[in-house]
C-alpha cells in the first residue's frame, strides 16, 4: 500500500539531455503554482479545460486546447501549434506547459523539439497511461496519414508532475487504457514486482493504489530507458505488444485506445509464441488469464486480414517481409523474434481472433 512519501519522493531520471525529475503531488492547483510551469505557454487538453478551467486560466503566456483525438496528432497539427505560438511571441528563454494525455504529450513534445531548434517543456500527464508509461522517456511519436508515429523526436521534458486526482474523472476505457501500458512494464520486468504490480492495479481508482502502482512502473522503465534511452537495444522490449497492437489500432480507424491495443497485441504476441513453441501453454494460459478480464469487452472482430496485415508491414519495425516481433517465453522474459509476413502468420493471427474475439 501506497506510503505519503511516494508523493514527495521525486523519481530522477537521467538523459541524454540531461537529468529530468518526475514530482508526485495530491494537489494539482499547489502544482501550478509551482516556479518552474512560470513564463510558458500552455498546451491542454480540452477535456481537462473543461473539468480545470477555474484553477488553470491566467496562468500562462498563452493557452491552445486540443481535442486528444488521433487526427490531431499530425504534422499538420503541429504546424498549427507553431504559428499560434509565434505570433504569441514564443522566445526562446520562454518553455512550453502540456497538461493532458500521451497524445497531447505528443503534440506538445514535438513542436518544443522542432520551435526555435528546441525549447524547454514541463508535462503534467493526465491519464494513467501518461502518468505510468509516456511521461518518461523522452520520445515522441506523430502519425503521417494513417500511418502511426512514423515522424518523431528524442526530447526530454524539464520536469514532470504527477497528480493522481485526476484518475477520479477517467471513463473506465481509460483506466484499462493506462492498465495495459502498466502490465506491459510488469510482464517485461517479472518477479514479486509483476504480482504485486497486477494484484494493485486491480485497485487503480484508489487514489493511493495508483500512486503506488504509477511509482512502481515508472521505476520498471526508468532502468531500461536509462542504458537505452535511444532505442537502439534493450528499450526495444518496451514494444512488446506494440507491433500488433498498432496494427489493430489502425484496423479499427484508431477507434481502439491505444493501451488497450497494447492488451491485446500482447495477447496475440503470447498466442504467436505459443504456436511457435517459443512458450508453453501453461505459461500462455497464465498470461491471458491476467490480461483477458481487461480485454474481453474490447475485443475487435478481424474480418479482414489481409488488411490487418498491411498495417503490420507498415511497422517501422517491419523489413524486407519480416517482423522483429517481441515475443514472450514467459513472465519476465520477452524477446525479439524475426518472423516472416507470411500465410502462417496470418493464420495464427486468424485462429487467435477467431478463438478470442466472440463478438
Amino acid at each position: 500500500m501506497l506510503v505519503l512519501a511516494y508523493f514527495m519522493k521525486p523519481i530522477s531520471i537521467k538523459s541524454v539531455s540531461g537529468k529530468y525529475k518526475v514530482y508526485f503531488s495530491n494537489d494539482f492547483e499547489k502544482t501550478l503554482q509551482n516556479k518552474n510551469l512560470k513564463n510558458s505557454h500552455l498546451l491542454v487538453d480540452r477535456n481537462i479545460w473543461n473539468l480545470y478551467r477555474n484553477k488553470i486560466k491566467n496562468k500562462y503566456l498563452s493557452t491552445k486546447i486540443i481535442t486528444a483525438k488521433e487526427a490531431n496528432k499530425s504534422l499538420e497539427e503541429v504546424i498549427k501549434y507553431i504559428k499560434f505560438l509565434l505570433k504569441n511571441n514564443i522566445h526562446k528563454n520562454q518553455s512550453i506547459t502540456v497538461i493532458g494525455g500521451a497524445l497531447v504529450q505528443d503534440v506538445g513534445s514535438f513542436t518544443a523539439h522542432i520551435l526555435l531548434r528546441g525549447i524547454n517543456w514541463i508535462f503534467v500527464p493526465t491519464t494513467i497511461l501518461a502518468m505510468a508509461d509516456s511521461c518518461i522517456g523522452s520520445k515522441s511519436g506523430i502519425n503521417v496519414g494513417e500511418y502511426k508515429n512514423q515522424v518523431g523526436s528524442f526530447h526530454a521534458p524539464v520536469a514532470i508532475y504527477i497528480c493522481p486526482e485526476f484518475i477520479q474523472t477517467l471513463p473506465e476505457s481509460e483506466i484499462v487504457n493506462g492498465i495495459g501500458e502498466i502490465l506491459k512494464h510488469g510482464l517485461i520486468k517479472g518477479g514479486t514486482i509483476f504480482e504485486k504490480i497486477t494484484e494493485e492495479v486491480k485497485n487503480i481508482r484508489n487514489l493511493r493504489v495508483a500512486g503506488e502502482v504509477i511509482y512502481q512502473s515508472l521505476l520498471i522503465k526508468k532502468q531500461i530507458i536509462e542504458k537505452d534511452e535511444l532505442e537502439k537495444n534493450v528499450r526495444k522490449l518496451l514494444n512488446y505488444g506494440h507491433t500488433f497492437g498498432h496494427a489493430l489500432e489502425g484496423y479499427t480507424d484508431h477507434k481502439m485506445a491505444h493501451g488497450i491495443g497494447v492488451l491485446i497485441g500482447m495477447d496475440l504476441a503470447n498466442f504467436i509464441s505459443l504456436k511457435e513453441k517459443i512458450m508453453s501453454t501453461s505459461n500462455f494460459n497464465k498470461i491471458h488469464n491476467y490480461i483477458f478480464p481487461y480485454i474481453s469487452t474490447y475485443m475487435v472482430k478481424v474480418t479482414d486480414y489481409n488488411k490487418y496485415m498491411k498495417f503490420l508491414s507498415r511497422d517501422k519495425k517491419a523489413t524486407e517481409g519480416e517482423l522483429n516481433a517481441l515475443l514472450s517465453e514467459r513472465i519476465g522474459k520477452v524477446k525479439i523474434v524475426r518472423i516472416k509476413l507470411d500465410t502462417k502468420l496470418k493464420n495464427y493471427i486468424k485462429e487467435y481472433f477467431n478463438t478470442y474475439a466472440r463478438r
